[in-house]
């Protein structure tokens, strides 16, 4: 028997099966995950705003999240994006950062996936750069090829030749 999926995948069984097959820490694939989900959220914000993803700025990706939110806290979740449910709806983190997603209408939940959405940013521009591409075209094999060439590098040649610090 078949499970339906959903459409809107941020990582599918077999990117995930690459991403474990791949030459990489278990950090580094972990943050792998992170990244391709992300890109995924990029690409649609990008998509929304017609705009390409390294266009976009830290403002702009918590803007359209916190409508997101809003959108399913008013229409359900099927009316929004991202699709989550937490929980523990009713538990939220005090947030004592001081940046741009702190004033930002959103869970605690919600804040910590924008957080982790604009700081994939930077390793998503890096990566399209490298292919001569906008972050939205990147596919999931090439980021996970890309931070796999990277982390040999910081295997071979030190922390301070790879660009990623992970």
């Amino acid at each position: 028997m078949s499970i339906p999926q959903d459409p809107i995948q941020f990582l599918t069984l077999e990117e995930a099966r690459a991403i474990d097959g791949a030459m990489l820490s278990m950090m580094e694939k972990f943050m792998t995950r992170i990244t391709i989900s992300s890109l995924r959220i990029i690409a649609k914000i990008a998509q929304e705003l017609s705009v390409h993803g390294e266009e976009l700025s830290p403002q702009q990706i918590v803007q359209w999240i916190e409508h997101d939110s809003q959108v399913r806290q008013e229409q359900g979740e099927d009316a929004a994006f991202l699709k989550w449910a937490s929980p523990h709806p009713d538990l939220d983190f005090e947030d004592t950062r001081q940046d741009e997603v702190t004033p930002a209408n959103l869970s605690s939940h919600e804040k910590f996936l924008t957080r982790m959405v604009i700081s994939a940013m930077q390793a998503l521009g890096a990566i399209a750069k490298d292919y001569s591409i906008h972050l939205e075209e990147l596919s999931a094999e090439q980021v996970i090829a890309w931070v796999e060439r990277d982390a040999k590098v910081k295997r071979e040649q030190g922390l301070e030749a790879a660009f990623l610090s992970w």
